[in-house]
């Protein structure tokens, strides 16, 4: 009797949306890195309107809702940061140098620069890339699938 094959290609990924995808959360983060956050801050500035007012029952509270935003903005900020260094921090050791010089190390670095700098041809580094680059997807969930 001949052995059966299980296929399991139920949903197929979109390749390049899930490269996208990640290449847009790895620049972010490298963003997020580099550049500190500043803070909103309320606005002191009296102004005088001349329209009647009526009673709404509400109250404004800028400052409030600013501390909250702020907070929150740079905590939204840490944990991206955090969860990028994670997910790249479970890849092999040649994946996790060729994905932190092509996306978090510099600005605008070559495929070439990067493999010649880890002396690699131009196809093992793609393979290397484009595997990196799945892991990292399914690690972050950003797995597009094609309809």
């Amino acid at each position: 009797m001949g052995a059966i094959q299980i296929s399991l290609d139920i949903y197929k990924m979109d390749e390049e949306a899930t490269k996208q995808a990640v290449e847009k959360y790895l620049k972010y983060a490298r963003e997020y890195k580099v550049t500190e956050y500043i803070p909103e801050e309320p606005s002191m500035t009296a102004s005088y309107s001349d329209m009647p007012r009526s009673y709404t029952g509400l109250t404004s509270n800028q400052t409030g809702a600013l501390a909250i935003a702020n907070v929150s903005e740079q905590e939204r900020r840490k944990r991206h940061v955090e969860r990028a260094e994670q997910a790249i921090s479970r890849l092999g050791t040649r994946q996790q140098r060729l994905i932190r010089m092509l996306y978090l190390d510099d600005d605008d670095v070559a495929d070439a620069d990067v493999a010649n700098a880890l002396g690699f041809s131009d196809r093992h580094y793609r393979r290397i890339k484009s595997y990196a680059i799945y892991r990292l997807a399914t690690s972050l969930r950003l797995l597009v699938l094609k309809e």
